[in-house]
C-alpha cells in the first residue's frame, strides 16, 4: 500500500529537474574555468539550446518542470530566466555561483550567499523561492537549518531514501540518486578531465524507464535530476521525450512540480519540533 495519498488518487509522483548552472558549473568547480572559452561555451549550451528545448517539450505534454539556477546565471541569462518564469514552472535556489556549502570555511559565509541568492531569485523571478537543490549535492551541516530559517519548505538532494521525509529542523527532504542524474552519464571534460566516457542514452533510459517502474509497483516518488547543458542535445531530449510518453501511458502517475509533491506529502505528515539539521 502507498505510504502517502498522491494528488488525484495518483499511483505515484514524478518530479522532472533541471539544474540551470550555465557557466558557474565550471566556475564553481575551479574559478580558472571562467576565463577559458572551450567551459564557457560548455555551460551557455544549457541557456542558449537546451532551455528553449526542455520548455518546448514539457509544453508539448502539458508539464510542470522545476528550474534549480544559481543567481549568478539569473543576471547573466535573464531571458532565459523570463522564458521559465513565464511559462509557468517552479524556480528553486542553487547557489550563488554554484558553490559547495560543505567547502565553506564557515556558516556565516554560507549564509551571506544564500540571502544574496534568495534575493536576486525573488527579485529577478517574482516567486517566493521555496525549494532548494544545493550545488554537487554537497550541502555542509549548517545548510538545512539555514534554508529552514529563510523560509524555504524544501531541499531536494539527499539520497538516503527513496521517499520525502523531514529534516530535524522541520524542512522536508526530497531525495535524488546518483543514478537518475544525466550529469553522471553524459558530462565530460577533456582538461581538467572529468566524466567516465560519455554513454549512449539507450543504457540511461533502460535505468530510468525501470527505476520508474519500481517506483509506480510501490506506489511512490521518483525525482530525474537533468542539467540543460547536457540533456539539452538532441538524442539525450529524444530519450527524456521516450521516458515522459511511457509514465504517461500508465495514466495514474502524478507528474508535478516539487513544490506540490513536498506540500503533498507535508500535509499528510506531522513535522518534527525543531532541533539541530538532520546529519
Amino acid at each position: 500500500m502507498p505510504r502517502v495519498k498522491w494528488e488525484n488518487g495518483a499511483r505515484c509522483a514524478v518530479c522532472l529537474t533541471f539544474d540551470v548552472d550555465g557557466e558557474t558549473v565550471w566556475m564553481g568547480r575551479d574559478p580558472s574555468l571562467g576565463g577559458r572559452p572551450i567551459h564557457n561555451s560548455m555551460g551557455a549550451y544549457g541557456p542558449k539550446v537546451g532551455i528553449p528545448r526542455i520548455l518546448k517539450l514539457l509544453k508539448k505534454y502539458g508539464l510542470p518542470g522545476a528550474f534549480y539556477i544559481p543567481s549568478w546565471t539569473v543576471e547573466k541569462w535573464p531571458k532565459m530566466t523570463e522564458s521559465i518564469v513565464k511559462a509557468g514552472h517552479e524556480i528553486g535556489h542553487h547557489g550563488h555561483i554554484h558553490e559547495k556549502p560543505y567547502q565553506m570555511c564557515d556558516a556565516e559565509r554560507e549564509e551571506e550567499l544564500l540571502v544574496r541568492a534568495l534575493e536576486i531569485l525573488k527579485r529577478d523571478t517574482g516567486q517566493e523561492i521555496l525549494g532548494s537543490r544545493t550545488p554537487s549535492a554537497d550541502p555542509s551541516v549548517h545548510t538545512m537549518s539555514l534554508l529552514k530559517k529563510y523560509g524555504l519548505l524544501y531541499h531536494s538532494n539527499m539520497m538516503d531514501d527513496d521517499w520525502p521525509y523531514y529534516h530535524d529542523c522541520g524542512l522536508v527532504e526530497l531525495p535524488t540518486k546518483w543514478s537518475l542524474d544525466d550529469f553522471i552519464f553524459f558530462a565530460h571534460s577533456t582538461n581538467p578531465p572529468l566524466g567516465h566516457g560519455i554513454r549512449d542514452p539507450e543504457s540511461v533510459y533502460s535505468i530510468w524507464v525501470e527505476e520508474f517502474e519500481g517506483t509506480y509497483e510501490e506506489g511512490g516518488y521518483i525525482n530525474i535530476m537533468c542539467h540543460p547543458q547536457i540533456i539539452g542535445q538532441h538524442h539525450r531530449m529524444r530519450m527524456l521525450e521516450r521516458l515522459i510518453q511511457h509514465i504517461l501511458a500508465k495514466g495514474d502517475a502524478w507528474i508535478a512540480a516539487p513544490l506540490d509533491v513536498a506540500k503533498c506529502w507535508a500535509s499528510q505528515r506531522k513535522a518534527p519540533k525543531a532541533r539541530t539539521a538532520r546529519k
